[in-house]
């Protein structure tokens, strides 16, 4: 199959990070594919340090003649039979590709949108089919009218394989901590994410001083770096841990790759965001087989059960929070348990190569879809 990604955006989040794999995934397994994205972003940079196929392309002005000029003249050059967007700019340049490619629109996001005929001109008639991330969300574009039930559908996280075989964690837990600095009996919380304000830090920060007060001091590794907008959040959180009293309780590592490594130094995985379609993070605590304490928001509720798979709570909530983390550092029983059924859902449904099949049937219903529409008129590559 001849697939192209597109990321119009410059910054680095879980959705550029979940393309790029699914990029060297098709790559890795025989597909050529490619991936469209501004030269002077974050997704560019790092799919080119990858060795993975990356063009430059600008998506800003999205409806400008020149933009869908030169997507037209890139899917002729790479005889491209299936275009996945991942935003609204890059859709609305494919919008006028039907001609010559499948178009699927992939929504990463549980914002809510709204109706509107040309809103819902763009998403029914402008796509062939719809991936979304999580029920949640394909529900709410069922509800104002985006999406067909027929041609949509969602495919949730996945966690590759160095999740489910770490090879010797033991020795990764006691080489991540010495560097970290964290004691090797104390117990340690992960929360991985981008600081902003909508992955909720400062509730969590608010929680582990309620901790405190309960007896309990458990280290907290914060991964994940702000972007120039958080800045002010970012200063905001140390400044809160200094009042607090917690400065040394918390190690801040900043952005890294090594996420599974560090799911193995820690004893458990908190998610405190705010809004969430259905958090890649879960699935990998589940995969490395640790506890999540997780907010009850977006798609989490989907995958987080609540005391069978991991413990829920109300969102910007810090007491209920803490509650939920003592249970889980106290009741090993119940910890336990819920981490064996995380991790038994996890090996079924949540390996890479599975939810990449799934990925690939999509396209090839998109490309049936296609090749019935009365016009624009689509071939694919013979």
């Amino acid at each position: 199959m001849r697939i192209l990604h597109t990321i119009p955006g410059r910054n680095w989040g879980g959705m550029e990070h979940r393309t790029i794999e699914q990029v060297r995934w098709l790559k890795t397994h025989g597909h050529d594919v490619w991936l469209a994205s501004p030269a002077d972003g974050e997704s560019f940079k790092r799919a080119q340090a990858a060795g993975l196929p990356v063009i430059d392309f600008d998506f800003d002005r999205p409806w400008k003649p020149a933009t869908i000029r030169a997507l037209r003249k890139l899917l002729i050059e790479k005889r491209v039979e299936v275009v996945d967007t991942h935003v609204t700019r890059d859709a609305k340049t494919a919008c006028a590709c039907l001609d010559l490619v499948a178009v699927v629109r992939s929504r990463h996001v549980n914002q809510p949108l709204k109706g509107g005929m040309i809103r819902r001109a763009q998403w029914r008639l402008g796509a062939d089919h719809i991936i979304t991330v999580a029920e949640c969300t394909r529900s709410q574009l069922l509800g104002i009218g985006l999406a067909d039930p027929k041609r949509s559908v969602s495919i949730g996280g996945w966690a590759d394989e160095r999740f489910f075989d770490l090879p010797d964690p033991i020795a990764t837990r006691a080489k991540l901590r010495a560097e970290l600095g964290l004691p090797e009996d104390a117990y340690a919380w992960v929360c991985v994410g981008m600081i902003r304000p909508d992955k909720g830090q400062d509730h969590l920060l608010a929680a582990l001083a309620l901790l405190r007060d309960k007896g309990l001091t458990p280290w907290l590794a914060i991964v994940g770096s702000a972007t120039k907008e958080c800045a002010d959040y970012e200063r905001g959180l140390h400044a809160q841990l200094s009042a607090a009293g917690l400065a040394g309780q918390v190690v801040f590592t900043g952005y890294r790759d090594d996420v599974s490594e560090l799911m193995q130094m820690g004893d458990a995985v908190v998610i405190p965001s705010l809004t969430e379609a259905q958090p890649r993070v879960a699935v990998q605590a589940f995969a490395v087989g640790k506890p999540v304490v997780a907010s009850n928001v977006g798609g989490v509720p989907e995958i987080v059960l609540d005391h069978q798979t991991g413990l829920l709570v109300p969102p910007a909530d810090p007491g209920r929070l803490a509650e939920a983390m003592a249970l889980v550092m106290t009741d090993h029983g119940t910890t336990a348990r819920m981490a064996a059924a995380a991790r038994s859902m996890a090996e079924k449904d949540m390996r890479f190569d599975n939810r990449m099949a799934q990925t690939l049937e999509v396209y090839r219903t998109a490309m049936a879809h296609a090749r019935k529409r009365i016009l624009p008129r689509f071939k694919g590559v013979t």
